[in-house]
């Protein structure tokens, strides 16, 4: 099975980005990725006509995509221009211009091409439902209807951060407040125009685009949340949106950059696109607001991985674990840690696994046990998130990779009180319940693999009778005659039962028939 490398390409209005992806069968990862603030769309809004200053700035961008392009050896190139030269009325020459050092097709996007390919992204980087999913950008925002995981209308929407900073605050990033309100006006406006089957209220919004994501970090910050820079599927609260939307309105731009992170390409134009985030919030009655990290370019990529628009991952934890585990060590060592890892679960606790979530976030336990990164010592809570939230867990809530993490270093026996000194700023994420959860899934885990190295790796017979658990060490497939059962030691153990539970291990052979019988 070969490797073959795909760069995607977005000049956005704001940013021009390049991603190259390597994809082997169903892998995939990055190989390289670069931004280029040209803000191409700077100085339009006027005449809607892109400068020369803009064009020199985004041919320089594409410049530096091609030279990492050819030094890659790309196998498909796909480049797309979004809202700004969309609306470009220019944009004949704008795409010659471009073109004439960039020996790769430019595609405009239009509008609802551009908000499919957002919620394509998201459909296929997290649990999606109902709801309605957002993209900021810098000269556009997409609306798209969610309902049962598809996606039901779109629209566009002339909302994006560079448009409106350049429109209506005479000193970009500093705006006073009567330009302030006169842009909430405006905003709510044109949210009133959009149609109605796709503004319906909803209790949950989910974010996508620059703007959204530097939303996020800054909430992590100043939160001290532990988890910081992971944005993907950050989940954040209206009350919170609005707390850093005031803050930031009310710093300077050095402040943003200086004290909150804000890169300096996007401390300026920040406050516009928080209040868009906002206003949507508003109109559509939602409290919730899930950030995605993947959209246009993740969802031009999925269209170009499964060979169409039509197609999409159906499982997607199990998709995510499968590329995880691909990474560091091979899928089917796994195997019997997850299935006995389910037989434990089902037989003691159906009441909790005969949830499909629970199922899932067992069988995910067991596939990470034996996966080697998850094995390196950990001493402290910077190598701790590193440890087991380096990775995008595509598929996965931050309450459930916390979980998830903190049940496999629970499981390596670690004492009670280092467990909770190192690890606190995660166990405080979790409800009290979350933790009966961790403390559970820990000691299933340390069960299953003492009952895999009892069996040499063989999959034992497991039954319960409660308080009963018989652990049996099967025969030999190539031994033949009468089964005859050696108990080898008995334990009582705590598992979760709120009693301890009596585990009796077993050895079953084979005795042959004597000749007189």
């Amino acid at each position: 099975m070969g490797l073959e490398k795909i760069a995607i390409i977005d000049i956005g209005s704001n940013s021009m980005r390049l991603e190259i992806l390597a994809r082997r069968g169903s892998d995939y990862w990055l190989v390289e990725k670069q931004k280029e603030t040209a803000r191409i769309s700077s100085g339009m809004y006027n005449e809607y006509t892109i400068t020369p200053q803009s064009l020199e700035r985004a041919k320089s961008a594409l410049s530096s995509f091609a030279s990492l392009i050819a030094y890659h050896h790309v196998d498909h190139v796909r480049c797309v221009a979004t809202s700004a030269v969309r609306d470009a009325k220019n944009q004949a020459q704008v795409i010659e211009s471009l073109s004439s050092l960039f020996p790769y097709k430019i595609e405009v996007l239009s509008g609802d091409d551009e908000a499919f390919y957002s919620f394509f992204g998201v459909r296929n980087s997290l649990m999606l439902a109902d709801g309605l999913v957002f993209d900021v950008g810098g000269g556009s925002t997409e609306l798209i209807r969610v309902s049962e995981g598809k996606m039901e209308s779109l629209c566009t929407l002339p909302l994006g951060s560079v448009r409106l900073s350049e429109t209506f605050f005479r000193k970009i990033g500093s705006p006073t407040m009567s330009e302030w309100k006169k842009l909430e006006k405006h905003i709510e406006r044109i949210l009133s125009e959009a149609p109605n089957n796709i503004v319906l209220p909803t209790n949950c919004t989910i974010g996508v685009g620059g703007t959204v994501r530097q939303l996020a970090r800054i909430s992590q910050r100043s939160l001290k949340y532990p988890l910081y820079p992971a944005v993907h599927q950050y989940t954040m609260g209206k009350k919170e949106v609005e707390r850093i939307t005031a803050l930031v309105r009310n710093a300077t731009v050095s402040n943003r950059v200086e004290s909150m992170g804000v890169p300096k390409d996007r401390a300026d134009i920040l406050p516009a696109g928080l209040l868009i985030i906002s206003k949507i919030m508003d109109y559509v009655r939602s409290d919730t607001l899930v950030v995605s990290q993947q959209g246009l370019r993740y969802g031009l990529f999925m269209e170009y991985c499964l060979g169409g628009r039509d197609r999409i991952i159906g499982d997607l934890s199990r998709a995510t674990l499968r590329r995880i585990v691909r990474k560091y060590s091979r899928f089917r060592d796994s195997r019997m840690q997850r299935k006995l890892l389910l037989t434990f679960g089902l037989s003691l606790f159906p009441e909790i696994f005969s949830d499909r979530r629970a199922r899932t976030l067992l069988y995910a336990l067991g596939t990470l046990t034996i996966t080697p990164l998850y094995y390196h010592p950990v001493t402290d809570t910077e190598n701790i998130s590193s440890l087991f939230m380096e990775e995008d867990l595509q598929g996965f809530t931050h309450q459930e990779r916390i979980l998830l993490g903190l049940s496999l270093i629970r499981s390596r026996e670690l004492v009670e009180q280092e467990f909770k000194k190192n690890l606190k700023p995660f166990i405080d994420l979790l409800s009290s319940e979350e933790m009966k959860r961790v403390t559970l899934f820990s000691r299933l885990a340390r069960l299953t693999r003492e009952a895999l190295l009892f069996t040499r790796g063989r999959i034992p017979s497991v039954s319960f009778s409660d308080p009963h658990l018989m652990i049996a060490d099967p025969p030999d497939e190539t031994e033949h005659g009468y089964s005859e059962s050696i108990l080898v030691k008995t334990v009582e153990r705590e598992i979760g039962k709120g009693r301890p539970v009596v585990i009796k291990w077993m050895k079953i052979h084979k005795r042959e028939e004597s000749d007189g019988a």
